[in-house]
């Protein structure tokens, strides 16, 4: 699991903004910043993940210009190598979602992924 974490957490942080885990966002912490889970679904199951990426503002533009990179560089399927394996995450549908609170929006990018790789590293 600490690869996989490893992984996500290198991946999310390539657009420019901070990423954690979910439940583990520092308080206090500014958006914008960019949650994800870390799911290790058995090697031959896909299983639901996500991006969530959250920032204070009245504009989506900033927030649609992360997620569509975010999304082009996923492609119709995005494989990350680990040490002991590799992980592949697929685009799901809907694809990206908007949602507003107040003066907090984010997009909510819905994936697939599988993890190719030895349980329990």
């Amino acid at each position: 699991m600490m690869q996989v974490a490893a992984a996500l957490k290198s991946f999310a942080s390539s657009f420019g903004l901070p990423a954690y885990a979910t439940g583990s966002v520092p308080d206090p912490v500014a958006v914008p910043y960019i949650v994800f889970p870390i799911p290790t679904p058995e090697w031959s199951q896909k299983t639901s993940f996500y991006f969530h990426i959250w920032h204070r503002t009245t504009s989506n533009t900033e927030l649609f210009e992360i997620a569509d990179r975010m999304c082009a560089e996923i492609g119709t399927g995005k494989i990350i190598d680990l040490p002991d394996g590799y992980l592949a995450i697929w685009p799901s549908t809907p694809l990206q979602q908007l949602i507003v609170d107040g003066d907090y929006r984010s997009v909510y990018i819905n994936l697939l992924i599988n993890a190719y790789h030895v349980p329990g590293i």
